[in-house]
C-alpha cells in the first residue's frame, strides 16, 4: 500500500466520522433553531403515527443535508444532552430530494433535572436526502451538545447488540420453513443481486423499522444488496393499502422484490372492519403485490399497547393471540388465513418479544415511549426478533 493510499484513506475516515450537523452548548432560538407552540389537549394528526393528543411543543434544528450514497441504507449516531420535567421524544424527520417527508424516528426523552447523555442509531431511508432533529415535550425540554454523523452498518449492528445484552433474555423464534415460499427473495439475497425490500404498515412497523432492524439484518448478511424502504401511515392496514392508487403510491413505485406486511392496524377492530373484510383486503393486497412479482411475508402483530390480563404475570397467556368478539391488538388467526389462501410466509414478532417483557417482571412502561408505542428496548426486542428470520435465509 502506497503512501498516497494510506493518506487518501485517513481522510476518508475522517470526513466519514465528521459531524453532519453539531451544535455545541444549548440549543435554542439564537443557534438556529425553531420554537414550535404546543396543542396540548388537541387530537391532531401525526404524520405516520396517526391521530393523537399533540405532543406538546417541539424545538427543531434548520434542515441539514445527509451524506452517504443515496439509493442505499444509512445509519446515523445521534447525541446529545437533554433535560426536561416530563418524559418527551427525540425526533428525526427525514426528506427526500425534492422536500418530501419521509417518514420519522423519533424515540423516549426520560424526565430528568439533570442533563442527563443520549447515545442513539437512527436508520434512514435509501431515498433521504435531507434531515431535521428535533425534541419535544408538553413542557418544554432543553438539549445541549447535539451532534449527528453517518454510522457503518457494522457500528449500528453493535449498537443494537449491545443494548440487547442489557434487556430481558430473547428467546430464538422458530425460523424453520421461514423461506419456504420465498425462492426469488433467498436466491437473490444468497448470490449479492439487489433486493428492494418494503416494509408496509403502521406505525408499529414504523417502530420495527426504527429499531435497527436493518441494520442487524445487512450485518448478518454482509454479502446481500439490500435496499429497504419503509413504507407507513398511521394507524393504517391492508383496508387501506389493497386500494389501486394507495397500492400503487406506498408498494408498487419502490419495485419491490419482497413485501413485508405488519403493524397492529391491519384489523381496526370490529367498530370498524369485520375479521372477514380485513382477511380479505390483506389477501387483496397480497394478490396485487404477486401480480408485480413481488413475493410477500406477513408478520404478526409485536406487542404495543398493553396486552397481559394481567400485568403481574410472569408468562405470556397464548389465549390473547385467538380471536375475540372484542378487539385484541394480538389477534392473528385472521392472517394466517390470508396467507394460507395465497402460499405466503408468515413469521412470528409476537411471541419472543411478548414472553420476554411478560417474565421481565417490568412494568410496560419501561419498554415504552407512550401509550402505544415502545421505546429504544421494546423496538430492539421486535427487532432482533426480525433480523433473526432474516438470518434464517442461509438456513
Amino acid at each position: 500500500m502506497t503512501f498516497m493510499t494510506i493518506l487518501a484513506a485517513a481522510v476518508a475516515a475522517v470526513a466519514a466520522a465528521a459531524p453532519l450537523a453539531e451544535y455545541p452548548g444549548e440549543v435554542g432560538e439564537k443557534t438556529g433553531w425553531k420554537c414550535v407552540g404546543s396543542e396540548e389537549g388537541k387530537v391532531v394528526y401525526i404524520p405516520f403515527e396517526g391521530y393523537y393528543e399533540s405532543k406538546g411543543g417541539r424545538i427543531e434544528s434548520p434542515r441539514f443535508k445527509l451524506d452517504g450514497e443515496i439509493g442505499k441504507n444509512r445509519f446515523y449516531r445521534l447525541t446529545f444532552s437533554a433535560k426536561c420535567p416530563v418524559d418527551g421524544y427525540w425526533w428525526v424527520d427525514f426528506f427526500d430530494a425534492e422536500g418530501n417527508q419521509l417518514p420519522d424516528v423519533n424515540s423516549r426523552l426520560y424526565a430528568s433535572d439533570d442533563w442527563t447523555p443520549y447515545d442513539v442509531m437512527v436508520p434512514a431511508r435509501p431515498d433521504a436526502a435531507f434531515a431535521q432533529i428535533a425534541f419535544v415535550t408538553k413542557k418544554g425540554a432543553q438539549a445541549k451538545d447535539v451532534s449527528m454523523r453517518q454510522a457503518s452498518v457494522a457500528e449500528a449492528a453493535k449498537w443494537c447488540n449491545d443494548l440487547a445484552a442489557t434487556l430481558p433474555k430473547l428467546d430464538a423464534p422458530d425460523t424453520k420453513g421461514a423461506w419456504a415460499n420465498l425462492p426469488q427473495t433467498r436466491s437473490k439475497i444468497l448470490s449479492g443481486k439487489p433486493v428492494n425490500i418494503v416494509f408496509l404498515g403502521d406505525s408499529i412497523m414504523n417502530d420495527t423499522w426504527c429499531g435497527n432492524a436493518v441494520a442487524l439484518i445487512q450485518g448478518g448478511l454482509p454479502k446481500a444488496d439490500l435496499r429497504c424502504y419503509l413504507s407507513v401511515r398511521g394507524s393504517t392496514g391492508c383496508w387501506y393499502y389493497h386500494e389501486k392508487d394507495h397500492f400503487e403510491e406506498y408498494v408498487a413505485k419502490y419495485k419491490p422484490d419482497l413485501v413485508v406486511i405488519g403493524g397492529i392496524s391491519n384489523y381496526g377492530g370490529p367498530a370498524y372492519h369485520s375479521l372477514k373484510e380485513v382477511e380479505d383486503c390483506m389477501v387483496e393486497t397480497i394478490l396485487r403485490c404477486q401480480l408485480i412479482g413481488a413475493e410477500v411475508v406477513i408478520c404478526t402483530p409485536p406487542p404495543s399497547y398493553e396486552f397481559r390480563k394481567d400485568a403481574a404475570a410472569k408468562s405470556f397467556d397464548r389465549s390473547l393471540l385467538q380471536e375475540k368478539d372484542g378487539f385484541l391488538y394480538l389477534q392473528q388467526e385472521y392472517e394466517r388465513r390470508a396467507a394460507s389462501r395465497t402460499d405466503v410466509q408468515v413469521w412470528d414478532l409476537t411471541t419472543a418479544p411478548c414472553e420476554a417483557i411478560a417474565r421481565s417482571g417490568k412494568p410496560l412502561d419501561w419498554f415504552k415511549r407512550d401509550a402505544a408505542h415502545n421505546d429504544d428496548r421494546g423496538k430492539q426486542l421486535i427487532a432482533q426478533t426480525l433480523a433473526a428470520y432474516f438470518k434464517a435465509v442461509k438456513n
